[in-house]
């Protein structure tokens, strides 16, 4: 004999389905609107671009040259290497700048090679300059050029050994004996002037030494690149927001498949209800209640017909019996509920309305919530 079988669908009531159709749609409708809104937006925003870019790159170097000695057999020393202050004849100093740029650009301005001389107060926990003595080592020259690139190089013969007199003499002069260093650089002012603006900017590679030292070293500074960029303003439309638009998206496709589950939903039947309100029973009172694979026959047996599943529970805890009910596949099947105690049979037809004295199994509720 072939079992019969039922397929659990979804079911919901006419006015559940209404309201559900209805906020889905809204918010369905909301979302679209929301990514009309987002696509067809005219926002502008203000956007820096760089027009035209330009470096300027200082840099120094120098040579040591020496007086006849028998110390050392080359007249010439390299950079980074200690001297002795006695044997130098002079400082060879090459500055350069070398710049790059685009055609067109408007580059010019002027260089000169000056000197400082700082005499710094003894006994002082930072540097605090006692005196200061400023100097031109060259004349100021002028440049100008529309090229893509421009190398600025000029070379100074410098007489440390004048220097280290100068020192001398105002020691001398002052009475006042105090470390002194001198600072050779090369200021560049310069100007860019393009059709999209200008810039302007100052340079100063330079070396720094020690005098009136018996032996020294030389220290580079203020020669790494300097870049300058022209820029101008331009309004452009506002990108679109591509994570708050995948978001509506899903919103909008979520919405669309619950429709679907609703429009696929129908109305749940007597039989729906019938099954819902027997799987509750099972449930609240499944410690009291068994399954069994056939009926029984009630021939000779007291007959008492229960008025709810609330009696029936009632009675099973005061005679401590079990609650019997015939298995069906499908709950909806499930037709009474009987208590056998010696001669007597409790019998509870679970087909029919149920009173509303029963708390736990109200008719009118069950009748309106969805069965599934």
């Amino acid at each position: 004999m072939t079992k019969k079988t039922y397929q659990r669908k979804p079911k919901l009531c006419k006015q559940v389905k209404r309201y559900a159709i209805t906020g889905i749609m809204i918010l369905f409708l909301a979302s679209i609107g929301f990514i009309v809104n987002e696509v067809m937006q005219e926002e502008l925003i203000e956007e820096t671009q760089v027009m035209s870019s330009f470096t300027n790159t200082p840099g120094v170097s120098y040579q040591v040259y020496l007086k006849e000695n028998e110390i050392f057999n080359d007249k010439i020393q390299p950079e980074d290497l200690g001297y002795f202050s006695s044997l130098i004849d002079h400082i060879e100093i090459t500055f350069d700048n070398q710049y790059q740029g685009e055609s067109g650009a408007m580059y010019e301005g002027d260089y000169t090679i000056k000197g400082e001389i700082i005499g710094w107060q003894a006994g002082t926990d930072t540097p605090v300059p006692a005196w200061t003595k400023q100097f031109n080592i060259s004349t100021k020259r002028n440049f100008e050029t529309t090229d893509k690139e421009l190398l600025l190089s000029q070379n100074v013969n410098l007489d440390f050994n004048h220097f280290n007199s100068f020192v001398a003499r105002v020691t001398e002069l002052t009475g006042y004996k105090t470390s002194c260093t001198m600072k050779v650089m090369m200021i560049v002012n310069y100007k860019i002037t393009t059709t999209d603006g200008e810039v302007t900017g100052t340079l100063q590679p330079s070396l720094t030494m020690p005098l009136e030292e018996k032996y020294f070293t030389i220290q580079k500074s203020d020669n790494t690149e300097m870049k300058n960029d022209i820029t101008k303003t331009v309004e452009l439309a506002a990108p679109y927001d591509y994570g708050k638009m995948i978001l509506l998206s899903t919103i909008s496709l979520l919405c669309l498949i619950a429709l679907l589950l609703l429009f696929n939903t129908s109305e749940p039947t007597l039989t729906d209800l019938q099954r819902s309100r027997i799987m509750k029973m099972l449930k609240a009172h499944g410690n009291r209640i068994v399954a069994i694979e056939m009926g029984m026959m009630y021939s000779g047996l007291k007959l008492c017909c229960v008025h709810t599943m609330n009696d029936m529970v009632k009675i099973s805890d005061e005679i401590e019996r079990p609650i019997f009910y015939v298995y069906q596949e499908d709950p909806a099947d499930i037709c009474e509920f009987f208590i056998v105690d010696k001669d007597t049979a409790y019998v509870y037809k679970a087909n029919t309305s149920a009173k509303p004295d029963d708390p736990q199994e109200p008719r009118e509720e069950a009748d309106n919530k969805i069965a599934s």
